[in-house]
C-alpha cells in the first residue's frame, strides 16, 4: 500500500517538474516578447509625437471659422474643377451658336460659367489642367468675337446717315440711342471690357468698333454741309462778302449738335475714364473733314482778301463759340483750335492789309469824280468798316491778340506771343482805334489826291467837304456810331469842320472886300468922301460883285448829294449877308446905284437859294 502510494507521488512530481519546465520556457519567451514590445513602443512613441504635435496645431486652427470657410471653399472649388473637360463640352455648343440664336442672356450666362471655370483652373495652377485652360480661353475668345459682332450690328441699326438741316431748321435735337438700345449696348460693352478681358486676357475692341460705326455715320451726315460751305464761296462778280451768305454757320451748328448728341451716347455706354478717348476717336473723321473745309475757305479768302476777309471773321464767330461750348461739356478743344489757326492768322493779317490796300488803291487812282462828289474809294472804305462792325466779337478778339497799333506794320505771326498779349485790353476800344486810324489815312489820302488832280483849292475843298461829310454821316447813321468812341467821333467832326473851313476860305476872301475903314476919328460915317475914296469903294463893290457872282455860280454848280451838306454850307456862307448889309447901308447914298448890284434884300435872296 505504502509502495503504491509512493509511486503515485513520484509520478505527480514528474508531471509537476515537466509543467515547471514549460512554464520557465514560456516565461523566457514572454520576457523576450516584452523586450521586443518595449522597443516597438519606443518606435511608436517617436513616430506619434510629431503627429500628435501637428494634430494639436490642426485642432487649434480648426477652431477658427475663417479657416473652416477657406477649407470649405477649397473643397467646393475642387468639386467644381474636377471635370473641366465636361464644362467645356457642355458650354461649347452654346457659345459656338452665337447670341442671336440662343439669346443674349443665356449666351452671357454660358460665357460667365466658362469664365468662372477658367478662373478656378488658373488659380489651381495644375499642369494637368493646361489643356482645359487653353480650351476655355479659346471659347472665351470666340465668344468675345461673337459679342463684338453683335455690338457692331446693334450700333449699325441706328447709324444710318441723317439730314442735319431737318433737325437744325426745325430746332429738333439730333437723335440719340433709345433706352433699350443703350441697355443692350452697355451690357455688351461691360462684358467685353471687364468680364472677358480679365479672364481671357483680350483687350476689348468696343471703343474701336464704336468709332468705326459711328464715325462714318457722322461724316456722311455732315458731308453735304461741308460741300455746301465750300460751294457757297463762289459768287458772280466782284462783290464783298455778305454776312450769312456762306454755309459755315449751318455747318458749324449741325456739327456741334451732332457732336453733343454723340457725347451723350458715349457717356451712357462707356466708363467715365474712357469718354474723352472714345469721343475723340469717334469724331476724328468728321473733324478731319471740318479742318479741310476751313482750309479751303482760308485759301479762298487769301485769294480775295479785299472782298472776302469778312468771311474769315464769320468763320471765327461761328467756330470759336462752338468750340467753347463743346469744351465745357466734353473737355476737348484742341482740335477746333488747330482747325481755326490758319484762318485766324489770315484774319489777323487783314488789319494791316486794309491799311496798305487803301494806300495802294489811292496810289493807283488817276481819276476823281468830275463833280467833286464822294470818291469810290471813300464809299468802299466806309462800307468795309461798316461790314467789319458786323463782326465786333471776332474782330475785337483779334485786335486784342494783335496789340494796340500793331496793325500799322506788316503782319508777322511770329510777332504774336503771350508777351504782346494784353489780357486786360478793351477789344471794343481797340476796334475804335483801328477804325479811326483807317479814317485818318483815308482823309489824308483824299486830300493828297485831290490837290494833285483838282489843282484849285475851291475844287479840292468842295471835294473834301463831300467826302468827309459822307464819312461822318455814314458813321452816324450806321452801327459804326456804336463802335467808334465819342473821342473818335469828335475827331471825325473836327475833320469835317476843317474841310468846311477850307471851303469857306474863298468866301472869306470875297467878304474881305466888304471890310474897310473909310473915315478917321474926326470923320463920321455917311459924310462925303474924297474922289479917291469913292473910287476905292466903287472898286470894292465891283470886286465883291464879281467874286460873289462867281462863287454863287460855282457853288450852285457843285453837286452835294447830301442835302444836309448843302444846307450846312449855305448856313456857313450866310455870314456874308450881315457884312454886306453894313457895307451897303454905309455907301448906298454916296455911291451911284449903277455900281451897286445888290441891295440888302436881293443879296439875302441869293443867299437863301444857295
Amino acid at each position: 500500500m505504502n509502495g503504491l502510494r509512493m509511486d503515485e507521488l513520484s509520478a505527480e512530481v514528474e508531471v509537476l517538474e515537466s509543467k515547471l519546465l514549460k512554464t520557465a520556457e514560456l516565461t523566457t519567451k514572454i520576457a523576450s516578447s516584452l523586450q521586443k514590445l518595449s522597443a516597438s513602443a519606443q518606435q511608436v512613441e517617436a513616430a506619434v509625437k510629431p503627429i500628435y504635435s501637428k494634430t494639436q496645431s490642426l485642432t487649434v486652427l480648426s477652431s477658427s471659422w475663417l479657416y473652416l470657410w477657406h477649407i470649405d471653399d477649397t473643397i467646393n472649388a475642387i468639386d467644381r474643377i474636377r471635370q473641366p473637360t465636361d464644362a467645356v463640352s457642355r458650354e461649347e455648343g452654346t457659345i459656338r451658336r452665337g447670341p442671336q440664336k440662343v439669346g443674349l442672356s443665356e449666351y452671357l450666362a454660358s460665357l460667365q460659367r466658362v469664365n468662372e471655370g477658367l478662373t478656378l483652373l488658373k488659380k489651381s495652377n495644375l499642369r494637368s489642367s493646361q489643356k482645359s485652360v487653353q480650351q476655355m480661353t479659346g471659347l472665351l475668345k470666340a465668344g468675345s468675337l461673337q459679342l463684338e459682332d453683335l455690338f457692331r450690328q446693334t450700333l449699325a441699326e441706328d447709324s444710318k446717315p441723317v439730314e442735319p438741316l431737318h433737325y437744325i431748321t426745325k430746332e429738333l435735337p439730333f437723335p440719340t440711342f433709345q433706352p433699350q438700345k443703350i441697355n443692350t449696348l452697355a451690357v455688351l460693352n461691360n462684358f467685353l471690357s471687364s468680364t472677358l478681358a480679365a479672364a481671357s486676357g483680350l483687350q476689348s475692341n468696343a471703343a474701336v468698333i464704336y468709332a468705326e460705326v459711328r464715325g462714318p455715320y457722322m461724316t456722311s451726315s455732315l458731308s453735304s454741309l461741308a460741300q455746301a460751305t465750300v460751294n457757297t464761296t463762289r459768287r458772280s462778280g466782284q462783290t464783298p462778302y455778305d454776312k450769312g451768305s456762306n454755309g459755315i454757320g449751318m455747318y458749324t451748328n449741325s456739327l456741334e449738335a451732332m457732336f453733343d448728341a454723340e457725347y451723350e451716347n458715349i457717356c451712357h455706354l462707356f466708363q467715365s475714364s474712357d469718354w474723352a478717348a472714345v469721343y475723340v476717336g469717334t469724331t476724328a473723321s468728321a473733324m478731319s473733314i471740318f479742318k479741310r473745309t476751313l482750309q479751303d475757305l482760308n485759301s479762298f479768302i487769301k485769294q480775295s482778301m479785299g472782298m472776302d476777309i469778312f468771311l474769315a471773321y464769320e468763320v471765327i464767330e461761328c467756330v470759336q463759340p462752338t468750340s467753347l461750348r463743346l469744351k465745357t461739356k466734353t473737355g476737348e478743344q484742341s482740335e477746333f483750335n488747330e482747325a481755326l489757326k490758319p484762318i485766324r492768322q489770315t484774319a489777323q493779317s487783314s488789319f494791316s492789309f486794309i491799311l496798305e490796300d487803301m494806300k495802294r488803291s489811292w496810289h493807283n487812282t488817276t481819276v476823281l469824280p468830275m463833280d467833286y462828289t464822294v470818291a469810290e474809294l471813300t464809299v468802299d472804305t466806309m462800307s468795309r468798316l461798316q461790314r467789319m462792325a458786323d463782326y465786333q466779337s471776332s474782330v475785337s478778339g483779334l485786335l486784342v491778340s494783335l496789340g494796340d497799333g500793331n496793325w500799322k506794320r506788316p503782319y508777322n505771326p511770329q510777332n504774336i506771343s503771350l508777351s504782346t498779349f494784353d489780357v486786360g485790353a478793351d477789344g471794343a476800344l481797340l476796334l475804335s482805334h483801328f477804325m479811326l486810324d483807317v479814317v485818318d489815312v483815308l482823309i489824308s489820302e483824299l486830300e493828297q489826291k485831290g490837290v494833285a488832280l483838282y489843282k484849285k483849292k475851291v475844287y479840292v475843298s468842295a471835294y473834301m467837304v463831300n467826302n468827309v461829310a459822307f464819312i461822318e454821316t455814314r458813321i452816324r447813321r450806321s452801327p459804326l456810331a456804336k463802335v467808334l468812341t465819342a473821342t473818335a467821333q469828335s475827331k471825325v467832326e473836327k475833320w469835317r469842320k476843317d474841310a468846311v473851313k477850307m471851303y469857306m476860305e474863298v468866301w472869306k476872301e470875297c467878304a474881305a472886300y466888304l471890310m474897310d475903314v473909310t473915315y478917321t476919328k474926326t470923320q463920321t460915317p455917311g459924310k462925303s468922301l474924297s474922289s479917291k475914296e469913292k473910287e476905292g469903294v466903287k472898286e470894292k463893290f465891283k470886286n465883291f460883285n464879281l467874286s460873289f457872282d462867281d462863287l454863287v455860280a460855282r457853288h450852285k454848280s457843285f453837286n452835294f448829294p447830301d442835302k444836309d451838306v448843302r444846307n450846312m454850307l449855305a448856313k456857313e456862307i450866310g455870314f456874308v449877308g450881315p457884312l454886306y448889309g453894313r457895307f451897303y447901308d454905309k455907301y448906298k447914298d454916296i455911291i451911284s446905284s449903277k455900281y451897286i448890284k445888290y441891295d440888302r434884300q436881293s443879296l439875302d435872296m441869293v443867299l437863301s437859294q444857295l
